[in-house]
C-alpha cells in the first residue's frame, strides 16, 4: 500500500515477484491441509428438506413463534411459553447453562424499547421477571446474566445478573448502544455500537471494564479461543499465549456466521448467499472448524436452497454434542456421522431467526 503511485524499478519487481511466488506455494500447502469446497452445480442441491425422515432424534426447540413455543422435532407438539403477551412482537432467546431466556419488546417504531427479561427454570411453568434490558448474554458461570440497562432516556449501565433476580453490585456506566454477547472465563465479549454500521468487537474484563482485545469482527469466542473474521480469510487466537493461526475461507461466497460447541471445541460455521449465482435462490452451506487441528469439515447435504428463507432458521448445539439445524425441517448431526438425523415433524412455517436446543 505505501508503494501504490510509485515507479517500480527492476529489482524491486524480481522481488516481488519472488514473494508471488512464494505466497502462492503456502496457499497450496494451505489448501491441502483443509477440506476442499465443493464444486458449483447448475443447480443448488436441496438439502435437508429432500432427505426422508429417520424420527427419534430426541430434540426439543425453543422457537421464536409468534407466541414463542417449545416444539417437539419427533412428536410435533408445540407448547406456547407462558407469560408473554400476545400478538407481534420482538423476541430473542438464548440458553444459560440449563436454563431457557426469552427477551420480548415491542415491534420497533420511531424508537426500539427495551425487551422484558423472561427466565424459565421450568418450561411449563410461568417465567420469572428479570426486569428490561437493551441486550443480554448469558454469564460464564452458567446462572447469570450480562444485562446493558437503561438509567435514563440516553444512559445506560453493563450489570451482572443472578437467575435468581440477585444482582451483583450496581453495575458500571455504558453506552446504549453495547451489545452484550458471551462471558468465558477469558473475559466479558461484547460489540461496541452494535447498531450502527461502523461496530467494533471488543474482549473486555468485566469487573474493570479494560480492553483485553479488540477487532473490527470477533466471530466468536470458544474457551480460550476467538475466531477473527476476516475479509479473505479466517483468524484463530489463542488467548493464552496470543499465538496466532490463520485460515483460508473453505468456500469463496457468501456472508458467513459462527456457532461455537458447548465444549469450545468446535464452531460450526455458517455460509449463506442471498442471491446465489445472482438469482433470488437463498443458499446455506455448513462447515465444521475443528479449533485443535485449524481443519475444515464440510457438512453433509450442503450447501442448499433454503425453502424457508435465510431469516427464518437457526442452529444450536445440544449438551450432547449434536448440531441442530432449523429450516423446512429440524435435523441433527454428530461430528462423524455419514448423514442427518431428521425428525418426523415439521416446525411451524413462520419462525424468526434464532433457535434453542433444550
Amino acid at each position: 500500500m505505501g508503494d501504490r503511485g510509485k515507479t517500480l524499478n527492476g529489482p524491486v519487481i524480481r522481488a516481488r515477484a519472488a514473494v508471488l511466488a512464494a505466497s502462492l506455494v503456502l496457499a497450496g500447502c494451505t489448501a491441502e491441509s483443509a477440506s476442499p469446497a465443493p464444486e458449483a452445480s447448475a443447480t443448488p442441491p436441496t438439502g435437508l428438506a429432500g432427505l426422508a425422515a429417520t424420527g427419534g432424534i430426541g430434540v426439543r426447540l425453543a422457537l421464536p413463534t409468534s407466541p414463542p413455543a417449545v416444539f417437539d422435532a419427533d412428536t410435533g407438539e408445540l407448547a406456547p411459553l407462558k407469560g408473554v403477551p400476545g400478538g407481534q412482537r420482538r423476541t430473542s432467546l438464548l440458553r444459560v447453562g440449563a436454563t431457557l431466556v426469552l427477551l420480548d419488546a415491542p415491534l420497533c417504531s420511531a424508537r426500539c424499547e427495551p425487551s422484558d427479561v423472561h427466565v424459565y427454570p421450568d418450561l411449563l411453568g410461568r417465567p420469572r421477571s428479570l426486569g428490561t434490558t437493551r441486550s443480554a448474554a448469558p454469564g460464564a458461570d452458567r446462572d447469570s446474566l450480562w444485562l446493558i440497562r437503561e438509567d435514563g432516556q440516553d444512559t445506560c449501565r453493563l450489570q451482572h445478573v443472578a437467575l435468581s433476580g440477585k444482582p451483583f453490585g450496581p453495575g458500571t456506566t455504558a453506552s446504549c448502544h453495547t451489545v452484550v454477547r458471551q462471558e468465558t472465563a477469558q473475559g466479558l465479549l461484547i460489540r461496541v455500537n452494535g447498531d450502527g454500521a461502523q461496530s467494533e468487537d471488543v474482549l473486555i474484563d468485566p469487573q474493570t471494564g479494560r480492553t483485553l482485545q479488540q477487532f473490527p469482527r470477533i466471530m466468536a469466542i470458544a474457551g480460550d479461543r476467538l475466531l477473527l473474521g476476516g475479509l479473505i480469510d479466517f483468524t484463530v487466537l489463542d488467548l493464552r499465549d496470543r499465538s496466532r493461526r490463520q485460515l483460508a475461507r473453505p468456500v469463496p461466497n457468501g456472508s458467513s456466521n459462527a456457532l461455537p460447541s458447548r465444549d469450545g471445541r468446535l464452531v460450526a460455521v455458517e455460509f449463506v448467499d442471498p442471491a446465489w449465482r445472482g438469482s433470488s435462490t437463498q443458499t446455506r452451506d455448513l462447515w465444521l472448524l475443528d479449533l485443535d487441528t485449524a481443519t475444515w469439515r464440510h457438512l453433509p447435504a450442503t450447501p442448499y436452497a433454503s425453502p424457508s428463507g435465510l431469516k427464518k432458521s437457526g442452529l444450536d448445539w445440544t449438551d450432547a454434542g449434536d448440531l441442530v439445524l432449523a429450516d423446512a425441517v429440524v435435523g441433527a448431526w454428530h461430528p462423524g456421522e455419514a448423514a442427518w438425523r431428521l425428525g418426523r415433524a415439521r416446525p411451524p412455517a413462520e419462525f424468526g431467526q434464532g433457535v434453542v436446543a433444550l
